[in-house]
């Protein structure tokens, strides 16, 4: 029994002791410390690196697509200018010819080809893939030069005050179509329908004599009416064409200095 009673003990003791920890003292614990913030200061600090010059790559990538695209819309941008600039002149001629002319004054072919101007209807259509990619996806944001990004943001404004008003020629082409083809015959108006025809071939046009489908003054008035509203409608987004025409030839400018384009 005393055997036993000693094993009991000593069996009570080893579930009852406890391994000594070592303790660490304060600079021990502070050097772990820094360790593991060095780690992931490390690893952040990484991590923005390469996002950094992702987003550098990303944003080359924008000016020299953007820069493209410019190119390209200046083009149509003042092919829309020069036409617009003949266009406007001649249904501001019909106008006066009708308040200041007797219908048998002129020539029929003088009148068709003045008069078939007030129906010209045209639409600039941009290259705004990379605009509009830049602007959805909130990428504007990759342009650390601020004035790039402004510029560009000052060229969408001008861009969308264009297209505003194009709808305004909408609103009354088709009585424009009804009041000239009450006048004129359309089959006349083919022979001078394009804005690449000789001066020889224009001016023999304007002195050909051919059938009227009216002789009516009144008739000449109404559609005289109409090109005032559609000439007003003109001049309004020929000077908004201009505005996109000058953001882009100054972006264009910025582009090409600030990436180095060509």
């Amino acid at each position: 029994p005393k055997l036993l009673s000693i094993v009991y003990k000593k069996n009570i003791m080893e579930v009852h002791h406890h391994p000594q920890v070592e303790k660490k003292n304060f600079k021990e614990y502070f050097l772990e410390f820094l360790m593991i913030f060095l780690a992931v200061t490390m690893g952040f600090f990484a991590e923005n690196v390469r996002e950094h010059f992702d987003d550098g790559e990303r944003e080359e990538a924008y000016a020299q697509t953007l820069y493209e695209d410019l190119k390209a819309d200046t083009t149509l941008l003042n092919a829309a200018i020069s036409e617009k600039n003949f266009v406007i002149p001649k249904i501001d001629t019909f106008r006066m010819l009708v308040h200041t002319k007797a219908i048998d004054e002129l020539p029929a072919g003088t009148w068709t080809y003045f008069g078939r101007f007030g129906t010209r209807k045209l639409n600039v259509s941009l290259q705004d893939a990379t605009l509009k990619q830049l602007l959805s996806s909130g990428d504007l944001r990759l342009f650390q030069k601020h004035n790039v990004a402004y510029a560009i943001a000052q060229y969408d404004q001008a861009v969308q005050d264009m297209r505003d008003a194009f709808p305004f020629l909408d609103l009354i082409y088709s009585d424009l179509v009804k009041a000239r083809n009450k006048i004129f015959d359309a089959s006349y108006i083919d022979e001078v329908m394009g804005l690449t025809i000789s001066a020889e071939k224009i001016d023999s046009f304007k002195k050909e004599s051919f059938p009227l489908l009216s002789n009516k003054k009144e008739d000449f008035i109404q559609y005289a009416n109409l090109c005032q509203l559609q000439s007003f409608n003109l001049k309004l987004i020929l000077t908004r064409i201009e505005a996109v025409d000058k953001r882009a030839e100054s972006l264009l400018s910025l582009l090409k200095k600030e990436y180095n384009l060509q």
